[in-house]
């Protein structure tokens, strides 16, 4: 059935938001990829994307999933630190210790504190006589420093680790209200976080808690001291999972979703044991047409609210689409929704030359949105990107790309090198490669596991052409 059929235009389709936070129909439609499995299965930790790439769609879905995978026996809690919480942590420190290992002790804290409050939210009926004795002590830490009506955020946590000992009350935990003065300052010592974990983790005996942070890129600056603070947040997850996650879902699991870039240039100590906790969130054309058929009136396919017939290159016109996107959900809804505006108001179908005529602005967006995307990590990439214009979309070999860049922007291969630049625009998908002038060129978005070559020849990826003014070249 097409939408002429079904009695609608294209305008009347309601494709959603490109911002998962401001979707309200989410859950009607949300496809269940296979990080979804990751993320509740208690193994991974560190959920890595792309802007865009559906990291805060699995964020925010997460309590719902969570209660239809694990009905009453798990509870979700979601954090979100805005920029205050971000700058109390990054101020936290403490005596002796690098900031790295201080920032992940205050990560450590904060997530304890929420991880605690989630748990009261289940009836002590449930506890055997062990379980609810902790219990009773995090409900006795948690009302008297935070109020029996008021759920611990991760600000007000944030900015009371500031002060140090004295702005909290431990008497739950056998530390009297009056203790020495001289003490009244000291940091929170990871003996006393393992206090409460070891609290809740004992509460936990067939149970799980899952704490979820997003939202972290919000506040990133690329400074060395926000650098600290996200290594610390890295580390606080596996030390935490590691000691308190069990595989069956019980116990206290911690999920961070980080955007690749940033997780990309954190250098840390330990980081190769971060691996096998890692999972990147893609896409495939597949899943993204299943990502926008679910979004669709019944019956209808997403085939159908196009014109019949191949665009130019004899390839349908959907997939004509997915081909000028980085394989991320808010792009191929972005690109949509720009045909619908182009579409005349009885229009029952997006002709060619609507996709054509999108495909231009659509382009534009998408040179802005990389310079966006990676000022913070690259403050040069803009510059580098527009090196790019007026050029060609492909060259023989990677040494053909090099001489390109020399030439194009000279000054940013004497301070960074070619090389060095090379790698930054194939990281971002600016880039791919085709290996021995066989099959189709490969960009990272396809795979995340691609490295840069050192032969073979370069493309720049299609949703550029436009945008950069690319000329199509024929093979020689």
């Amino acid at each position: 059935m097409n939408l002429k059929e079904k009695g609608i235009t294209v305008k009347d389709l309601d494709l959603g938001t490109v911002d998962a936070e401001a979707d309200r129909r989410l859950a009607n439609y949300f496809i269940d990829t296979p990080q979804v499995a990751e993320a509740l299965s208690f193994r991974s930790a560190h959920f890595l994307g792309r802007k865009g790439s559906g990291k805060s769609s699995i964020f925010l879905q997460l309590p719902r999933l969570a209660d239809a995978h694990y009905g009453e026996s798990a509870k979700v809690s979601l954090m979100t630190p805005d920029q205050y919480a971000w700058g109390a942590l990054r101020d936290y420190s403490e005596q002796g210790l690098l900031p790295e290992q201080a920032h992940t002790n205050a990560w450590k804290f904060t997530i304890a504190v929420d991880a605690a409050a989630a748990l009261l939210e289940f009836d002590e009926k449930r506890f055997d006589k062990n379980a609810l004795k902790a219990f009773h002590k995090i409900r006795g830490f948690v009302t008297s420093n935070f109020g029996a009506d008021n759920a611990p955020t991760p600000t007000n946590t944030a900015r009371r680790l500031l002060k140090g000992l004295g702005a909290f009350n431990l008497e739950a935990f056998g530390f009297g209200i009056g203790f020495e003065k001289d003490k009244q300052e000291q940091i929170i010592t990871p003996q006393i976080i393992d206090l409460l974990l070891d609290a809740i983790y004992e509460v936990c005996t067939d149970l799980g808690i899952i704490v979820a942070t997003d939202r972290l890129d919000d506040s990133w600056d690329g400074s060395e001291v926000a650098k600290s603070l996200m290594i610390g947040l890295l580390k606080a997850t596996k030390e935490i999972n590691d000691k308190y996650s069990e595989s069956n879902g019980i116990g206290i699991h911690v999920v961070t979703f980080v955007r690749s870039d940033i997780y990309q240039g954190l250098q840390f100590d330990d980081k190769d044991k971060h691996r096998a906790i890692e999972e990147e969130i893609t896409w495939t054309p597949d899943l993204l047409r299943e990502m926008i058929t679910a979004r669709l009136p019944e019956k209808i396919s997403i085939d159908e609210i196009f014109e019949k017939g191949d665009m130019r290159g004899s390839i349908s016109p959907f997939n004509y689409l997915v081909k000028r996107t980085f394989l991320r959900p808010r792009e191929v809804i972005q690109f949509l929704q720009e045909c619908q505006k182009r579409s005349s108001r009885n229009a029952t179908e997006i002709s060619k030359n609507i996709i054509r005529d999108a495909e231009e602005r659509y382009s534009n967006w998408k040179v802005d949105d990389l310079k966006q995307e990676y000022r913070r990590i690259f403050p040069e990439f803009g510059e580098l990107l527009e090196s790019l214009r007026q050029t060609q979309h492909r060259y023989d070999s990677v040494d053909d790309f090099i001489k390109l860049l020399e030439e194009k922007a000279n000054k940013l291969t004497q301070e960074f090198g070619a090389r060095e630049l090379m790698n930054r625009l194939f990281d971002a998908s600016v880039i791919g490669v085709r290996l021995g002038n066989a099959g189709t060129a490969r960009f990272r978005c396809e795979d995340s596991d691609l490295m840069t070559p050192t032969t073979g020849s370069v493309y720049v990826h299609q949703s550029l052409y436009k945008g950069l003014n690319i000329r199509e070249t024929r093979a020689g």
